[in-house]
């Protein structure tokens, strides 16, 4: 009698059909099976072990696709060619249970996809430095980081990888994949205090396309004062989100240039 050996299914989201064939390729290498291969995420109907998705697709996109894709139960490893680091950090709050960049080797690739399946997480030592920065410079008011889970994070920028890190702490796969959890439920608070309202994001993409306040506020039905509000919202969040931002940016400067940004796959 043959008995079939059970192998992972992990389903991928790509714009570029090469791409998705050149994973499908890995996956069958490394032990897991291509559940299914779509370019946009509503065309994934049925939940795998794991998903990998591109951050730049046609229609739904970056952080917003990953929220699609976490809010029906998929869990997510977010891939791109390039992505700056507040886009990274809004895809994991949106969801994402690990990044890693196209240019990362295949092992890297496939441990990834097999600790997010695994351990729920997969944390590079990118991610760990870009959330240890984040809770230093936007801290959660009161309980934010806890001591132990700065040292696990700590490790993990080093290079560690969980085994390691299990080992070294005396942590057992299940305590360290639920401070993993309490860390990445910290990091989605922070961010989703930085996000634009979707009021807000309808008023960036207005006088993006060149609406004036009161073209904007005749539109949103609001008036130009609301508009005024709105607009010094965004910047403000805008200035959190971008720390190298000059404060002198006019709040409608910030409202364009955030929009710009989204709109090419970069906020």
């Amino acid at each position: 009698m043959t008995i079939e050996v059970y192998r992972p299914s992990v389903a991928i989201v790509a714009k570029h059909p090469i791409t998705a064939a050149g994973i499908v390729a890995q996956l069958a290498e490394h032990g897991f099976a291509a559940a299914a291969v779509a370019a946009e995420v509503e065309d994934l109907t049925e939940v795998s072990d794991a998903v990998v998705c591109d951050l730049r697709l046609p229609g739904r996109s970056g952080p917003d696709a990953v929220a699609f894709l976490a809010e029906r139960g998929h869990r997510v490893l977010a891939t791109a060619g390039v992505a700056g680091p507040e886009r990274i950090l809004d895809a994991i709050a949106s969801g994402a249970r690990g990044y890693v960049p196209k240019t990362a080797s295949v092992p890297l690739f496939m441990q990834a996809i097999r600790d997010i399946i695994e351990l729920t997480y997969f944390v590079s030592p990118e991610v760990a430095h870009l959330v240890l920065g984040d809770a230093e410079l936007r801290p959660l008011s009161g309980d934010d980081l806890s001591p132990a889970e700065v040292t696990v994070l700590r490790h993990f920028e080093k290079g560690d990888t969980a085994a390691e890190i299990a080992d070294e702490l005396g942590l057992s796969a299940q305590a360290l994949a639920a401070a993993l959890s309490r860390i990445w439920a910290r990091a989605r608070a922070r961010r989703a205090r930085l996000r634009p309202t979707p009021r807000e994001r309808q008023l960036m993409t207005l006088v993006s396309g060149g609406c004036s306040h009161k073209e904007a506020a005749a539109l949103m039905s609001i008036t130009p004062l609301t508009v005024a509000g709105y607009l010094k919202g965004i910047k403000g969040k805008y200035l959190a989100a971008h720390p190298d931002a000059p404060e002198s940016v006019t709040p409608l400067t910030a409202a364009r240039r955030w929009a710009q940004e989204i709109d090419h796959g970069q906020g």
